[in-house]
């Protein structure tokens, strides 16, 4: 007896001494994932989204509708979540949920992850930090020739801009191949500095709230030979490029003490928490920008640093207003970071699970004196600086837009993929249905649709062919044939090869028994 209670009270000393070791509690959890999901998208995406729509209403709803979504598709994640209590995220959901064919949609998210939807939003935060710097040194925003590509646009700025992300990015991923413990630093100082600049701008502008007319003012809509959908198409993708990041504490899941309560707790607060700032923050740059700055010199040109304009109207300073604007570009930085970070990480899981059979070994590795992922941090690099300055420059689409656009589009495809997933592992499950939970996910799966289908109405510059303007479209689908030709390449055809090879091995043992069992009846 007494021998049982010492056992029974070992154990229940190493799983308490094993929840102390895990980080994430609820605060934990909300500070990562509120830093997680801001990022620089809000400091340029206001601009976007007034101009599309023209309403200062319309942008509030707009950006509440954002929140609820995102809500739903955090609470449709958690309980994927908390039924694996895996790290693995999509990966392992979609392997669970739909595993033939043989790891079809895991192996084809992974992909689309590491070359598209991660590589996306890097380029995109970085295009935003370029511009901040453009402002930060030349003391306003940088004009772009948007009936061209970049090989027929000016050096300057156009070229300036992408040697500036390039850099950027250099930076970046050197610091982080150096040190993991002093990237996890300077990526710490750079999202407090973030925190404190959107408190800056939602505490400053609204107390502008009752001293401006542009509450009452519409912006002019121009006539457009397109669809009334347009507007709306352009203005939601963005919005909920602002809003990405609320599934990333689904990748943290074995650091979470509890994880049935915690992550729940920590993914609908931490969404609301987002939420009222970007509410606030929009209500600030409609407070305090003129409608004039918003909609530009042309109905092609998109005010990408409304933050660096509201800083001059606020503190009516140019001096402020580029220091300001500094500042926004340390928490681009900060968010290019965390995403670099991760996204390395994956490409490192991908290789353990042998996505790269040629490369598998190399990419897993690290380093023998910084124990950093220096292979796959620098081959992420080399994508990400390809995607920069050779695709992006190869269509008549903003840059900035035109990576939004596609790991929005490539995302939202997975999200309904994942959100479908649930209904099907929860009914293979034998798990009773949870009604408001299956509400809530066909409002996700119905909001995911809707994106899809009005990304194919996404006209930002109508001075542009249509087909350059989902020219995202085009690249998504030729990633997602690419995966699969290697999914059927690498995964499937040996998987085939292997079953012949076993059905003929069993084919021959049986024939060799039967010709022994012959042989021993003659021998008789």
């Amino acid at each position: 007896m007494s021998r049982h209670l010492e056992t029974s009270s070992t154990s229940s000393t190493i799983s308490s001494n094993d929840n102390r070791n895990k980080l994430l509690g609820v605060i934990y959890g909300i500070g990562m994932n509120v830093n997680d999901i801001i990022g620089a998208g809000i400091f340029t995406t206001p601009g976007i989204v007034w101009k599309q729509v023209k309403s200062p209403y319309v942008v509030i709803i707009l950006w509440i509708i954002g929140g609820i979504v995102s809500f739903c598709g955090s609470l449709v994640y958690t309980e994927f979540g908390i039924t694996h209590q895996d790290s693995g995220g999509e990966t392992i959901y979609l392997a669970s949920s739909f595993p033939q064919p043989k790891m079809l949609a895991s192996y084809l998210f992974s992909f689309m992850f590491i070359f598209i939807i991660r590589p996306g939003i890097i380029c995109a935060v970085l295009q935003s930090a370029a511009q901040y710097a453009w402002y930060t040194f030349e003391g306003k925003s940088p004009s772009i020739d948007s009936s061209s590509n970049g090989w027929s646009n000016e050096f300057k700025p156009y070229w300036i801009l992408k040697l500036i992300s390039v850099m950027l990015l250099l930076l970046i991923t050197g610091y982080h191949m150096l040190s993991n413990r002093w990237a996890n630093r300077i990526n710490q100082a750079l999202a407090v500095i973030k925190m404190i600049t959107i408190i800056i701008i939602a505490l400053s502008g609204m107390s502008k709230y009752h001293d401006t007319g542009n509450w009452k003012l519409t912006l002019e809509s121009p006539d457009s030979k397109f669809s009334v959908l347009t507007p709306y198409s352009v203005a939601i993708i963005e919005v909920f490029f602002s809003y990405n990041g609320w599934n990333n504490l689904n990748y943290s899941l074995d650091e979470f003490r509890n994880p049935e309560k915690k992550l729940r707790m920590s993914n609908s607060y931490s969404v609301g928490i987002v939420a009222i700032l970007y509410l606030m923050v929009n209500i600030a740059f409609i407070s305090a920008v003129p409608p004039q700055l918003v909609i530009g010199t042309s109905t092609e040109h998109f005010n990408e640093t409304i933050a660096a304009d509201f800083f001059f109207m606020i503190f009516n300073s140019v001096v402020v207003s580029r220091i300001l604007s500094f500042f926004v570009v340390l928490s681009a930085i900060g968010t290019a970071a965390t995403s670099i970070w991760s996204g390395s990480r994956v490409i490192v899981s991908a290789a353990k699970s042998n996505f790269f059979p040629i490369f598998s070994d190399e990419l897993e590795s690290r380093h023998d004196t910084f124990e950093t992922p220096v292979n796959a941090l620098f081959t992420q690099f080399i994508w990400c600086a390809f995607l920069m300055l050779i695709v992006s420059s190869s269509v008549v689409v903003d840059v900035f837009i035109l990576f939004t656009s596609i790991s929005m589009f490539s995302s939202w495809i997975f999200y309904i993929i994942t959100g479908i997933g649930l209904l099907v592992f929860r009914k293979s499950q034998g798990y009773n249905s949870k009604l408001l939970l299956t509400i809530v996910n066909y409002l996700f799966i119905f909001s995911g649709f809707g994106i899809v289908v009005l990304a194919f109405f996404f006209i930002p510059r109508p001075n542009v062919s249509y087909f350059n303007n989902i020219s995202f479209i085009f690249i998504t689908f030729i990633a997602l044939i690419v995966g699969i030709l290697l999914w059927f390449v690498l995964f499937y055809r040996p998987h085939l090869k292997e079953k012949s090879r076993r059905r003929w091995t069993s084919e021959i043992s049986t024939q060799v028994k039967i010709q022994i069992a012959a042989t021993l009846a003659e021998s008789k």
